[in-house]
């Protein structure tokens, strides 16, 4: 808008004092500043062209032809500074225009132009409004330096001029002209290199400092015209005056859109304004009356128009008003709307006739238009499926489509206002009321349920929902809305709140803002709170306060995606009742859409004596499990027996030979250290044994914590070293790099590994010695799963008892207790994992452990 305003008064200037130029050849001061503000015109064009630029050609070619209209300003500048003030060197003159004329040649030498030997992109600015805007960025032009001298010698050249004017006396002109000059060129230019060089990230602006250069001057070579002028009109005043009063008055009536006319009624005379011709398409020269006027009357009110004018010209005395239609000589059809008054004469005769005319044909389309929507939307209420009102800005009902009036059996008139709610059932018709005006003087929509008697006389419920109309200028027009009858719904509700009423759960419906919304006697037992004081509570009242910032997160997340569901799958959930008490809960999810929005029936359920029970039985599991690892243990009493008489023989052999060196004097330092390292070693080594016999037979809690899975084995196969011995079996342990660590309990872990070992060193007594093979081997499956696997070359067992394996009390043994792979498969699946067994191809019986990788194991 501003660069549009900025050309337009440039060009409007430019027009101007060409057309003063024509009428004066002899002022060619005159040519020269229209060919100046033309050239400024253009530039502020070639400027919005730049800043609305998409890419980097389009903005160089842009600033490329910009430099034809630079050059154009720069030479009548100059030229008409030189004549008008009469001052500046000549010579200067020429120089600026010979190196302003060099500069344009090297323009369109240099591509992209002379200012950007190439410009890299461009910036998008963010300007008043929100408009965005196209600023360059790139490498400057050395050559633009020409450009610059020339402005430089432009300012030399303004200076000079001002400087001898101001001698002569003429210090008006000086400052004016030569001082804005100066002022906006020295601007142009800074602001131009400022923008060419990178320091500021802006558009070229050069067009609003010569536009205030162009205004300077204008403003001077306007004021001599105005003077002229004024010296004119001392000598014409009279018929001066005389053609201002009648500007004047077409000047009025046409901002109003009237046409005045006088009638002479005797004469049959009619004088009329321009404006009234251009109304009715009569040319200037062509003669009117009233005949003639009545000939472009539409045909359909000729008759009528023809009585009036009849009645004027007879009667007179009053003040006529009509509305008519015209075609005029292109055949369009125009509404006009006419007033006039009669004069009468010294007889009391009608004389004259004076009144206006006014064009009204937007008016009358809009009242079609009007007339037409008001059938269309009377017509579609009428047939649309719901009861429909409409109301003013006073609150009265203006309108009930044909819905409404079926429905209560009354007429259009009998609705009207007020009376509509002497329908309402009296007990719903205070609230009603109360809602409908509350929103009313608010200016806000409204949903509202009351009762509506209907034509046989039962009530029924309806939902009524308003919303309030505005016009186009925001002023309030009053409200429209529409009834469903909802008594079915109600009944429905009734029957579903006595269901949940009924259940033996507790019941809690929320909305999607968290708020209660019902909730059964049930749910008002377990919470501890009156059913009364329940409703209308948060959700989160229920719920512990550590717990409130992520249940809301929840409450959205379901909201967005409602599906039926359990809560909080893989956490444990507790409710909190109104004495601040904590209890585990089970929860169930359901979405329930309705009309009034998205609801959410939890099923809540306290499982605090479930829990317990679980709790107990956990302890009986981990009682169970240490009394199997006592077990284990007893069996490997000769083995660990051995392997701790092993450490503890070497131990006393260590210390006799060194106190016989000691009683023969041969014992020297370094032997010395040697036997005790050897006893520090041995004592170790029975520790650790003694050690891993006390953690397997220790009574506790579970401890879990990340296990690596290669020092689990390496342990195992310390425990089973010398049962395996004992047994002439070899084991074979192998662990992948990718093994990792599980997390779980560590004893429990050992447990369950050292009981398929053993297991699998007892299955192969009745191999031969040379036969008894224990391979142990650890790694990763495809699916990052943790496995651990125990195959022997025994004889595997029967097929049949493949089932039956893992089952309390069943045993392949003898003298097995049948609780040893029961307990560890339910060891296994405490951690969340799997024991299977098979029998190889090959031979013997192969379990394998996998264990899931979880969180913590992909962290460790």
């Amino acid at each position: 808008m501003l660069w549009s305003m900025d050309a337009a008064f440039c060009f409007t200037l430019a027009g101007i004092y060409l057309l003063v130029w024509f009428k004066q050849r002899e002022k060619w001061e005159h040519l020269l500043f229209s060919c100046s503000a033309l050239a400024a015109g253009v530039i502020a064009g070639f400027e919005l062209a730049s800043m609305q630029a998409e890419t980097t050609a389009q903005y160089g070619a842009v600033l490329r032809w910009a430099h034809l209209p630079v050059w154009m300003l720069f030479v009548s500048v100059v030229w008409f500074v030189h004549l008008y003030l009469r001052a500046g060197r000549r010579w200067l003159v020429w120089t600026v225009c010979g190196l302003r004329t060099l500069a344009l040649v090297l323009n369109f030498l240099f591509k992209p132009n002379l200012n950007f030997r190439e410009i890299t992109s461009l910036r998008h600015l963010s300007w008043w409004g929100g408009e965005t805007v196209s600023a360059p960025v790139g490498v400057p032009n050395p050559w633009t330096l020409v450009g610059m001298l020339s402005v430089l010698l432009l300012l030399i050249f303004f200076v000079d001029a001002a400087t001898t004017v101001w001698r002569r006396g003429d210090r008006r002109r000086a400052l004016i002209v030569g001082g804005s000059a100066i002022s906006f060129v020295t601007l142009a230019l800074g602001m131009s290199a400022l923008v060419i060089w990178g320091v500021i990230e802006s558009p070229f602006f050069i067009s609003f400092p010569y536009l205030g250069m162009i205004a300077a001057m204008g403003y001077e070579l306007s004021d001599n015209l105005l003077r002229a002028a004024q010296l004119a009109k001392k000598f014409q005043t009279s018929e001066a005056a005389l053609r201002e009063s009648e500007a004047s008055i077409n000047l009025a009536t046409s901002a109003a859109n009237l046409g005045l006319w006088l009638w002479n009624i005797r004469d049959d005379k009619l004088w009329v304004t321009e404006k009234w011709r251009a109304l009715f398409g009569f040319t200037k020269s062509e003669p009117v009356n009233f005949d003639r006027l009545l000939e472009v009357v539409h045909p359909e009110d000729h008759e009528r128009m023809q009585l009036v004018v009849q009645h004027m010209s007879e009667h007179g005395g009053i003040d006529h008003e009509s509305e008519y239609r015209i075609t005029r000589p292109d055949g369009s059809t125009r509404w006009i709307a006419g007033y006039g008054s009669v004069e009468l004469d010294e007889d009391g005769k009608p004389a004259f006739a004076r009144g206006v005319s006014r064009d009204i044909t937007l008016r009358k389309n809009a009242e079609e238009e009007l007339r037409e929507s008001e059938a269309r939307f009377r017509a579609m209420a009428d047939t649309a499926p719901v009861m429909i009102w409409v109301s003013g800005a006073d609150k009265l009902c203006t309108f009930f489509n044909k819905g409404w009036l079926d429905f209560t059996g009354r007429t259009l008139e009998e609705e009207l206002g007020n009376r509509w709610a002497e329908g309402v059932d009296r007990e719903d018709l205070d609230r009603c009321v109360s809602t409908y005006e509350n929103s009313f003087n608010a200016r806000q929509p409204f949903t509202m349920e009351y009762r509506l008697r209907r034509s046989d006389g039962e009530y029924r419920w309806v939902l009524d929902t308003g919303t309030p109309r505005f016009a186009p200028d925001g002023a309030f027009l009053g409200y429209i809305g529409s009834c469903i009858d909802i008594t079915e719904r109600k009944l429905a509700e009734e029957k579903f709140r006595l269901v949940l009423d009924a259940a033996p759960n507790a019941m809690i419906m929320v909305d999607s803002a968290g708020v209660i919304s019902f909730a059964n006697a049930t749910a008002a037992t377990v919470f501890g709170y009156p059913l009364s004081e329940l409703i209308g509570r948060h959700i989160e009242t229920l719920i512990p306060e550590r717990f409130h910032d992520r249940h809301v997160g929840y409450r959205k997340g379901f909201f967005s995606q409602p599906s039926s569901r359990a809560m909080g799958a893989g956490r444990d959930l507790f409710g909190c009742r109104k004495d601040g008490s904590e209890f585990p809960v089970e929860v169930g999810l359901n979405p329930i859409h309705s009309s009034e929005g998205l609801f959410v029936l939890a099923s809540v359920i306290d499982i605090t004596a479930r829990k317990q029970a679980e709790l107990e039985y956990q302890v009986q599991n981990m009682e169970l499990a240490r009394v199997g690892r006592v077990a284990v243990m007893g069996e490997l009493t000769a083995s660990l027996a051995h392997e701790v008489n092993n450490p503890i023989g070497a131990i006393v052999a260590n210390a006799s030979a060194g106190q016989r060196l000691l009683a023969a004097g041969k014992m020297e330092t370094e032997e010395l250290t040697e036997l005790l390292s050897d006893i520090v070693a041995d004592g170790r080594r029975a520790g650790e044994v003694i050690q891993g016999v006390r953690n397997m037979v220790r009574k506790g809690e579970a401890r879990r914590s990340l296990i690596p899975i290669e020092d689990t084995i390496d342990q195992l196969l310390r425990i089973v070293h010398a049962d395996a011995i004992r047994r002439e079996a070899k084991v074979t342990a192998k662990v992948d790099p990718g093994a990792g660590q599980v997390w779980g309990d560590p004893v429990q872990f050992l447990q369950v590994l050292l009981n398929l070992a053993l297991n699998s060193l007892e299955a192969m007594s009745a191999m031969p010695p040379d036969a008894r093979r224990l391979f142990i081997r650890a790694g990763r499956d495809g699916n990052g799963d943790i496995l651990v696997s125990v195959r022997d070359s025994g004889p595997g067992f029967p097929g049949e008892t493949a089932e039956q394996l893992f089952e309390p009390f069943f045993s392949t043994k003898s003298e097995g207790t049948g609780m040893g792979l029961a307990i560890s498969r339910s060891i296994v699946e405490a951690h969340g994992g799997t024991l299977s067994g098979e029998n190889c191809d090959g031979g013997g019986a192969c379990f394998t452990v996998r264990l899931p990788q979880d969180d913590k194991s992909k962290v460790a």
